[in-house]
């Protein structure tokens, strides 16, 4: 039998997230033990998803062999599940599992799906491009992490180290602290965000209703395979910087990251995410995933990148033409050697995505 015959003989069942059972969520957990722990990959991120949003959808593979999670928008196009605020998505399922696209597509009952974080051959569909995701393995212990990073970035240390001497010199103690409950800190970090976003003319992603009820939901989530850890960073009292991660099993993601721009000048954010690596490493985590985006300080405290690529899963559809006709048109214009130019497709297929999927 051939791989694609294999391929069309695969069950689908599709359900809302609610309707998942204690079966199917340690099958699905059991799949991530052999894979990636990323939160956003986890049953918990597909329930939490699923109170937000009623369009959300799990379509379970041969009774639990694989599990895909996605959000269905119209009967043209679906979305990876939580996007645009998900940092992965994809499949979730035992090694080398062949699915077809247009049979995925068929169970969703929508004509393509778009993909934008998809960890290299976790889904069957044709990349249209690829990313890192900036990760920084620990190491098992603090003292062995920074040793390795003061030998691999011996000036980025001495220059971080220099700014915290200087911020506790001009402006006060410095406090750090590990997995806070304060809520109040949490509400400053997402208000520092939204107006970062307002302030620089992006959407208000985390003001949205559907995002600010998942928010809220992962800050009060505190097992062990699925948990919110907020970080924050004090100065004489005052919260100087803060980050917002997610944590599942041995992995810890972050999500959300601001300061008070009145520290610009010491790089409260840079030395906030140095000290939660440090704990990080001491409390049971390996891998501190800093995701997408080419942020210097996230070149600097990383060890290794994981690739996430972006695409269409889609068959013979009207719309995954569209879409794939889109890539391409992207694709050759980012070849021109003009940087701004090159930039402009991606820039407006993003943002034309992120509102698609705010809209809920």
């Amino acid at each position: 039998m051939s791989e694609l015959s294999k391929a069309d003989f695969v069950r689908f069942e599709t359900i809302h997230p609610k309707e998942l059972g204690q079966a199917d969520i340690e099958k699905w957990r059991s799949h991530q033990r052999a894979g990636t722990f990323s939160p956003y990959l986890t049953p918990d991120w597909a329930q939490l998803i699923g109170a937000a949003r009623a369009d959300a959808r799990v379509v379970i593979v041969n009774d639990g062999e694989g599990y895909f999670g996605a959000q269905r928008l119209s009967r043209f196009s679906a979305m990876g599940l939580g996007a645009p605020i998900s940092d992965y998505q994809g499949l979730v399922g035992r090694e080398r599992l062949e699915i077809a696209p247009a049979r995925l597509c068929r169970a969703l009952n929508v004509g393509r799906i778009d993909l934008t974080h998809v960890p290299t051959g976790a889904t069957p569909f044709k990349a249209a491009g690829a990313e890192g995701s900036w990760i920084a393995e620990t190491q098992s212990s603090s003292e062995l992490y920074e040793a390795a990073l003061r030998t691999r970035r011996a000036e980025f240390v001495r220059q971080t180290d220099k700014k915290a001497r200087k911020l506790e010199r001009e402006r006060g103690q410095v406090e750090f602290r590990a997995q806070s409950s304060e809520r109040a800190d949490f509400q400053t970090l997402v208000s520092w965000k939204n107006t970062q976003l307002q302030r620089t003319g992006q959407p208000e992603i985390w003001a949205a209703p559907w995002v600010r009820q998942t928010l809220d939901r992962c800050f009060a989530a505190r097992e062990p395979s699925f948990g919110g850890a907020l970080f924050t960073l004090s100065v004489d009292g005052a919260m100087a910087a803060g980050a917002f991660c997610l944590r599942s099993g041995s992995v810890l993601h972050f999500w959300i990251v601001a300061h008070d721009s009145a520290f610009d000048a010491y790089s409260p954010g840079v030395q906030l995410a140095r000290r939660i690596i440090g704990w990080a490493a001491d409390h049971g985590v390996t891998e501190v995933d800093f995701g997408p985006g080419d942020y210097q300080y996230k070149r600097q405290l990383s060890t290794t990148q994981r690739m996430l690529e972006w695409g269409v899963v889609a068959g013979a559809s009207f719309s995954g033409a569209v879409r794939r006709g889109a890539h391409g048109l992207r694709s050759q214009i980012e070849k021109a050697p003009q940087p701004k130019l090159a930039a402009l497709p991606g820039k407006a297929m993003r943002r034309l995505d992120l509102m698609r999927a705010l809209g809920a």
